[in-house]
């Protein structure tokens, strides 16, 4: 899901942009396993996370990383939303 919209203050225009993500992940095996979700915030460089289902690492100026630990014959969603201004 994604919207966006700009604002006028003072004659500036902001512009701003969310968008919403889900991930499912699965785990086929018979041990729980650890899954790296990488997603890539391509969109512009401000950005900030203001919904996530994990706790997730920012590994660079544009990268977020979710460690999703699984059980065996589990599925688990992912979910976050990215709030971007330019």
């Amino acid at each position: 899901m994604a919207s966006a919209s700009a604002r006028i203050s003072g004659g500036l225009v902001a512009r701003l942009a969310d968008e919403s993500f889900e991930i499912k992940v699965r785990n086929r095996k018979k041990e729980a396993v650890e899954i790296r979700v990488v997603e890539h915030l391509y969109r512009w460089t401000n950005w900030a996370i203001t919904q996530k289902s994990d706790e997730f690492k920012k590994t660079d100026a544009q990268t977020i990383e979710f460690r999703v630990q699984v059980k065996p014959d589990e599925e688990k969603t992912v979910s976050y939303t990215a709030h971007y201004s330019w």
